[in-house]
């Protein structure tokens, strides 16, 4: 629990009973109900959902690789930003973006890397690899490369780490060089990794996995002696940190990998052919989403245990191109290209973005439709001469359950806010009140202001504001947020509290 002491600040009596709120605060907002782009042209669009919520996009253009971002509950991208890295203007060395426990954002184009964070942009730094290279970054902090070499080889940045470590190669066997590797991190240190090879004959897609300390041996996780696997498998980690592959040979399947042992009952649920690119999100509640280049996309709904097909809106009847795929707690952000010139081969160019959520029902809404807002209020003003009660609605998602949290508040405003761990905003100015809310977290006043999360990361704090406590702050606005701790990673929306007579 924070505690500050009684003698840390002088609190003036005015504000004894103060707090309470109601609306919220979204940074942009996007009013149209329809699926629009993002307002930005690029290719080889890649995405990574953070702790909070936050969509992470990075793409290519003209050589380059550039950044957006989507606030957790908000309807429109931020604006365009240089990540000071390049990007191939085909196939080979695409952009990829990944985000650590931290908050920190690191983005890999054409073989340079750089990170983001509160301060901005770092500087790039050659990251040593060659083409058809994919990243993650694992829970305790590890940046993990894979790209094409003798025949599968790796890079690591080692948490803290100023660069990265010599290359390694984790399988040398097989008979191409042809490995379109993806890699995918857990919840537990560990990495995994989905390639395309042909061993000893016939193309099949080979697993590795990395404990924490070492690469494992390769298993072989698609076909075992089936059709010829394209370029292009995908893959992602269920809830357990249980390995899905997205397969492309014709036709798309998937599979994946229990007690140690892939399941070889494979299931076809459409068609993918080479560089199709069939990514792969499984969210928290096990609903399994799969797109493939042109824009056509499967869900797995676990509730019915039946599968969806769809295919994503053009937003102007022009032909889609490549499509990402991150899960969110329920559901999953898409973002693809969309345009003319899209080509699996040779890139699209400049084309739309377009990033949209799909539905464990198979519905594609726009991205901030169905969000639920971090922080809601059941009031927006309250009466100083009658008071009364109002309830804080908070909902951090399941990855921040049963996390320990603290309502703030402030009569100073929401900008610039309070930057916290990594890219953490709380949109919150420390004032004098805030400060002094701190002393009376115990009071009846402030029920459960400090608490724990539940299972799902959901929670309720009550504050009671006594009759004509608040009577000669008529007029005036008070905000409220709150963060998670002990790790201070996550922090809401703000809400605001207008006094009236």
């Amino acid at each position: 629990m924070l505690r500050i002491r009684s003698n840390c600040i002088k609190v003036l009596p005015t504000f004894r009973w103060i707090l309470v709120p109601a609306l919220l605060f979204l940074a942009t907002a996007l009013t149209a109900a329809q699926i629009e782009t993002i307002g930005t042209q690029g290719s080889y669009p890649d995405i990574q959902v953070d702790k909070a919520g936050t969509l992470h996009l990075v793409y290519a253009r003209s050589g380059k690789t550039y950044y957006r971002m989507l606030p957790a509950g908000g309807k429109a991208f931020t604006p365009e930003e240089s990540t000071g890295v390049g990007a191939s203007r085909d196939h080979q060395k695409q952009p990829d973006v990944a985000v650590d426990a931290k908050g920190g954002i690191h983005v890999l184009g054409n073989a340079t890397y750089n990170t983001r964070s509160s301060s901005g942009w770092g500087s790039p730094m050659s990251a040593g690899v060659g083409r058809d290279h994919h990243m993650a970054v694992t829970s305790t902090g590890d940046i993990w490369i894979v790209y094409r070499g003798s025949q599968l080889s790796a890079r690591r940045k080692a948490a803290g780490a100023s660069s990265f470590d010599s290359p390694i190669n984790i399988f040398t066997g097989g008979g191409t060089d042809h490995v379109y590797p993806d890699i995918c991190a857990g919840t537990d240190g560990t990495a995994h990794v989905v390639f395309r090879m042909r061993y000893p004959s016939n193309y099949d897609c080979g697993y590795l996995r990395y404990d924490g300390q070492k690469w494992g041996s390769v298993e072989w996780a698609c076909l075992n002696g089936g059709p010829k696997v394209e370029e292009g498998p995908h893959i992602a980690l269920d809830r357990n940190n249980i390995p899905w592959v997205a397969i492309p040979e014709g036709n798309l399947r998937i599979n994946h990998r229990t007690g140690g042992t892939w399941n070889h009952t494979i299931q076809t649920i459409g068609s993918a052919h080479t560089r199709s690119e069939p990514t792969i999100g499984v969210d928290r509640v096990g609903n399994m989403f799969v797109a493939v280049w042109g824009g056509e996309y499967h869900v797995y709904r676990a509730s019915t245990k039946e599968w969806t097909k769809g295919k994503l809106p053009s937003t102007n009847t022009k032909p889609l191109g490549f499509v990402d795929v991150v899960a969110t707690d329920e559901g999953a952000f898409m973002v693809y290209e969309q345009g003319s010139t899209v080509n699996k081969s040779t890139g699209a160019g400049a084309v739309d973005l377009v990033a949209v959520k799909v539905l464990p029902d198979g519905s594609v809404v726009p991205p901030g439709t169905g969000a639920n807002k971090p922080l809601e209020s059941d009031l927006s003003a309250i009466s100083a001469r009658t008071g009364g009660l109002v309830v804080y609605t908070m909902d951090a998602g399941a990855v921040n359950a049963r996390e320990g949290y603290v309502l703030l508040t402030s009569f100073t405003g929401t900008s610039p806010g309070v930057q916290l761990k990594g890219n953490t905003l709380l949109p919150l100015n420390f004032d004098a009140l805030t400060w002094a809310v701190f002393q009376w977290l115990h009071s009846p006043n402030f029920d459960r202001f400090t608490w724990y999360l539940d299972s799902a990361g959901k929670g309720r704090a009550v504050l009671r504001v006594d009759a004509g406590h608040l009577i000669n702050l008529v007029g005036l606005k008070f905000y409220f947020a709150y963060l998670t701790l002990p790790e201070m990673d996550f922090a809401s929306n703000a809400v605001s509290l207008l006094v009236e007579p």
